[in-house]
């Protein structure tokens, strides 16, 4: 017979011979074996070498065994211990007491070693079991409370930075809002200076003069933008069916009227339709039909798309993703992640104007409807800007 991972089993019985034989037999097969001769005796050892199991005599002086083991199953720290009785009593009544007391299992006297070992063996396969399981939920019970409290230290963080957020776009859109005042006297003072006095300036005066008001302009138009930015966070959507195509359209008469002689084909077909705010949808494809325009204006004849398709597994599953895709300047794969991000711009303002604030607006305005933006480029071939909205 294979020998079972050690284990300690505590002994309890008035009758020396019994003891002795059951130490050996029980030491033979690996166990490591204590002894005590009545339940006081019993009950300091198992307080101090916590035994795994225990086989306990019910007849002994003193306390017998029923009382052993009801006040070592009302001790905390030996409750879960697992007691055979062993005894000559062979009533119903005595062993339904010995159950009723905490025991787990007899075994009757004269005892049959075998028949205790098959019987500790057992018990003692549950009792590690269990170990394992208290074990695997003590673990379990600190992964959650450690889960918990990095929740719980996301969600202040979570706080804190939309308080910075909230904190940041109140003062961008009073810096900016503040600067408008002074920003209009300044092109009132350019205005009278073209106007009044242009006579007294020669040709370089002339020259800084333009480039004066070019700057207040650009100042301007990135005020615009800053206060655009600020708003789309702030304002209160009116969820609705929005006709994409309709706003398309009359965003591209707008752009042709800008720039009559440029050729660009546009398509955009009949019946794209979204769920979302109006008036921040047509931000959004104001910006990237905007974008198409600009990018494209170095081409002699230009093609700008707006379009959606289903993204998904399946038609349960799947999802409008509508894209924006021109043949113009393109950019760089390798920079993508800078699209995105307020005041950046992947091109030279000698290039293409702009503030750099478009895109991130976009992108508010996408997330504010829970989906997201992402876009594909090649430098010199074009862009695609594709959005979901959740």
């Amino acid at each position: 017979m294979n020998k079972p991972e050690q284990n300690t089993i505590l002994i309890v019985d008035d009758m020396p011979n019994n003891l002795g034989a059951l130490l050996n037999y029980l030491t033979d097969f690996g166990f490591e074996v204590l002894v005590a001769e009545d339940g006081e005796s019993a009950i300091e050892q198992v307080e101090y070498a916590l035994p795994d199991l225990i086989l306990l005599d019910v007849l002994m002086p003193g306390i017998d065994g029923f009382e052993t083991c009801s006040r070592l199953k009302s001790n905390q720290a030996t409750k879960d211990i697992p007691v055979i009785f062993m005894t000559a009593l062979t009533d119903a009544e005595d062993k339904v007491k010995g159950f009723s007391v905490g025991g787990v299992d007899y075994v009757t006297k004269p005892i049959q070693q075998a028949e205790v070992l098959a019987r500790v063996t057992t018990h003692l396969s549950i009792r590690n079991l269990q170990k394992k399981l208290q074990q695997q939920n003590d673990r379990l019970q600190q992964e959650i409370c450690d889960r918990i409290k990095i929740e719980q230290q996301l969600q202040i963080r979570t706080a804190q930075l939309e308080t910075a957020n909230q904190e940041l776009e109140a003062f961008s859109y009073s810096v900016a809002h503040d600067l408008r005042n002074p920003i209009t006297s300044i092109n009132g003072y350019i205005w009278v200076l073209e106007e009044e006095y242009a006579y007294l300036l020669d040709e370089d005066g002339k020259h800084y003069l333009e480039r004066v008001r070019i700057a207040t302009e650009r100042m301007e138009q990135l005020i615009d933008d800053i206060l655009r930015l600020s708003q789309v966070t702030k304002s209160k959507m009116q969820f609705d069916t929005v006709d994409l195509s309709r706003i398309a359209k009359e965003i591209v008469i707008s752009l042709r009227q800008t720039s009559k002689e440029r050729e660009v084909e546009f398509i955009i077909p009949e019946g794209i339709v979204a769920q979302g705010d109006e008036q921040l949808l047509k931000i959004v494809l104001e910006n990237l039909l905007c974008n198409a325009w600009k990018y494209t204006r170095n081409k002699p004849r230009a093609r700008i798309e707006f379009g959606v398709f289903q993204q998904g597994i399946n038609t349960q599953s799947s999802v409008d993703t509508y894209f924006v895709r021109d043949d113009g300047a393109g950019f760089d794969m390798a920079k993508a992640d800078k699209l995105f991000g307020a005041f950046s711009r992947l091109h030279g303002k000698n290039e293409f104007e702009g503030t750099g604030i478009g895109l991130a607006t976009v992108q508010r305005i996408v997330h504010r409807h829970g989906g997201k933006i992402w876009a594909d480029g090649e430098v010199n071939k074009g862009a695609t800007f594709y959005f979901t909205l959740g």
